[in-house]
């Protein structure tokens, strides 16, 4: 089946969701404007200030279907451009990071034509058709089918379902700082506690200060923006903290973010 949108339209789309539904809640309502009476029916409704009142219950009366089939009409067509997008601007992103198109698609084309392949690919569309319209999102799952493609997929199906299903819990903006793992930086403690080199104590201001300086920024809106992702990535016990020196510690993954990580890095 053709493509009912291009691949500007998809970009435009992704970016600009909220737009994209303005502009066809237009096309909905002129859709229900076209809806008319049974014939007779306005004759019989009196002009005047209660027309538009009396015209609506006799829709509600006679049209109710009609009208319910225009909303789900307009849904399903709204959902399956937005899906469309979607897969759209996954696979552009997946053929950017690859040097040659020409093998790049015969390397999806083997990936999906394989029961383990077209399973995974799947289980992204699926994660992609949870999620609100998010280009950070894809650009990870795009990682993520690269990562798959390029390495024994068939034989690490059952990882690549596992990571697939923690990074789905997480959110684009958490996968991004853990994305920029090699950018950490250290950080400066006052008082703590620790475990042997494990920090046991509280340290998410002390790393959500380090980071949003080691990346220039400085307003406390995008700092809280980000602390929210970090406190994200430690309550879902993907990072921890150790010390490195006299009150000096780093952020590192544990186990889980050492086997997520590589999938959104690609």
């Amino acid at each position: 089946m053709e493509p009912t949108l291009n691949q500007n339209d998809s970009k435009a789309l992704i970016q600009k969701p909220d737009q994209y539904l303005a502009d066809r809640a237009k096309n909905l309502d002129e859709l229900l404007d076209q809806i008319t009476l049974p014939d007779g029916t306005e004759e019989a409704i009196i002009s005047g200030s209660a027309k538009k009142l009396i015209r609506d219950k006799a829709l509600g009366l006679f049209k109710v279907g009609e009208i319910i089939k225009e909303f789900l009409d307009w849904n399903d067509n709204v959902d399956k451009d937005i899906k469309e997008a979607k897969k759209n601007v996954l696979l552009a992103h997946y053929f950017q990071k690859n040097e040659s198109n020409s093998l790049a698609v015969s390397e999806l084309k083997s990936f999906i034509s394989s029961a383990q392949g077209n399973t995974l690919f799947n289980k992204i569309v699926r994660i992609l058709d949870d999620s609100p319209p998010d280009e950070l999102l894809m650009k990870h799952l795009s990682s993520a089918l690269k990562h798959m493609i390029d390495g024994d997929f068939i034989g690490l199906f059952e990882s690549h379902k596992y990571a697939l299903s923690q990074i789905e819990q997480i959110s684009p903006q958490a996968l991004a700082i853990l994305a920029d793992k090699s950018r950490w930086p250290h950080m400066k403690l006052g008082g703590y506690s620790a475990n042997g080199t494990k920090l046991s104590s509280d340290w998410l201001m002390e790393f959500n200060n380090a980071y949003s300086q080691s990346k220039g920024v400085f307003d406390e809106e995008t700092r809280t923006r980000i602390r929210y992702s970090i406190s994200e990535l430690i309550n879902r016990r993907i990072v921890e903290a150790h010390l490195v020196g006299q009150s000096v510690a780093k952020c590192t993954v544990t186990d889980i973010g050492a086997l997520i990580e590589p999938y959104i890095s690609s």
